[in-house]
């Protein structure tokens, strides 16, 4: 599942790549989106011996889970590619549609798979599997307006534009993935799997944060893309600026009520969490603004590479301090270490989104 996450995060940006297309060539929609569901599926299904071998090989799966997995690929491209149009055309009420049915038709099938009939990994892959099938029927059926009628996808220099583009930005997401993860190879050299879980508790209690910030920039995308230059750059900019602030308060509320909340809920087992948690806010904070600044230079302007040196920039510092700090103060150090990479990663987004925004309004 991780190679399939991996692989959709470099396919799955094919609709927000239909959505640049639209507003810097004009070409016609629904070409468009033909070729982005072709370009989704044949990747899709080209990766499953791909990711049915490394999970054999390199995991030490069984064949049939690594195949039910890789075979989960192409329709959840499919329905990421659709979301993706969806939300450049701003009809935010059937993306949250599409969004939910993964998740909630994942859980309803492990009830059903794996608490009833007790098939085990290969139950939770195959209720992936269904649900991810299942949702892009839906998003395929509800959008329709999109794509029908059917016609033969063009695979020309348009089709290979979008491949470059979305591949450009599912780069960003994949080395987020492993930026965000990177000290935990490191921690777990030097101070075990007991201290992980401490990590990854505060971890994930504080970039659940980043969701107040999603939401932001899922709410101007469709603006930030279809208004003047200098109007997408004020809604940017005031956009940025409120996710900066919502989770600054945020950040406040967690920060003081962590050191009581999360030994009640998880046991004095778990206090050693609340230091790292604290030292991850900061960083939680001047990251946060990323989200939406990434509109504007990925989405609308279609230069993934700034965005890909944020997340590199931003990976490179945690891995440094990471390797630096760890060994010395095992959880506050990766705390530290990944607090200041957020914020080096935050700091050089604001700097390039000044200076495209500079430049196309001078």
């Amino acid at each position: 599942m991780l190679g399939v996450t991996i692989v959709s995060r470099l396919l799955g940006q094919l609709g927000v790549a239909v959505s640049n297309r639209l507003r810097t060539e004009g070409d016609e929609l629904r070409g468009l989106v033909h070729r982005a569901l072709a370009l989704g599926i044949g990747g899709g299904l080209l990766a499953v011996p791909v990711i049915a071998a490394a999970g054999t090989g390199i995991g030490g799966i069984d064949l049939d889970v690594a195949l039910v997995a890789a075979f989960a690929l192409a329709p959840n491209v499919v329905w990421q590619s659709v979301s993706g149009v969806l939300l450049g055309q701003a009809r935010v009420r059937l993306w949250n549609y599409v969004q939910l049915g993964s998740p909630v038709l994942t859980l309803a099938g492990m009830l059903v798979l794996v608490v009833a009939l007790d098939l085990g990994v290969l139950g939770a892959v195959t209720a992936w599997l269904v649900a991810n099938v299942l949702t892009a029927a839906f998003a395929l059926s509800a959008a329709r307006d999109l794509w029908a009628p059917v016609a033969l996808p063009r695979l020309d220099r348009v089709a290979r534009s979008l491949a470059v583009l979305a591949a450009g930005m599912g780069a960003v997401q994949v080395i987020n993935l492993l930026s965000y993860r990177i000290e935990l190879f490191i921690l777990d050299r030097h101070a075990g799997l007991a201290e992980i879980g401490i990590y990854s508790v505060a971890m994930q209690a504080a970039e659940a944060m980043w969701l107040l910030s999603a939401a932001v920039a899922n709410a101007v995308t469709a603006p930030a893309i279809h208004d003047d230059e200098p109007g997408a750059v004020r809604l940017v900019r005031r956009a940025a600026l409120r996710a900066l602030g919502l989770t600054a308060a945020v950040a406040a509320v967690v920060g003081l009520a962590a050191p009581f909340v999360l030994p009640a809920i998880l046991g004095e087992a778990f206090e050693g969490s609340v230091r790292p948690l604290l030292l991850l806010l900061p960083g939680i904070v001047l990251y946060a603004p990323v989200s939406v600044l990434v509109v504007y230079l990925s989405v609308r302007h279609g230069r993934p590479r700034l965005s890909v040196l944020v997340s590199l920039l931003g990976l490179a510092v945690t891995l440094g301090l990471s390797i630096v700090l760890i060994p010395e103060h095992g959880v506050s150090g990766a705390a530290v270490a990944s607090a200041l990479g957020y914020a080096a990663g935050g700091a050089l987004a604001w700097l390039f989104f000044v200076r495209v925004a500079g430049r196309r309004l001078g």
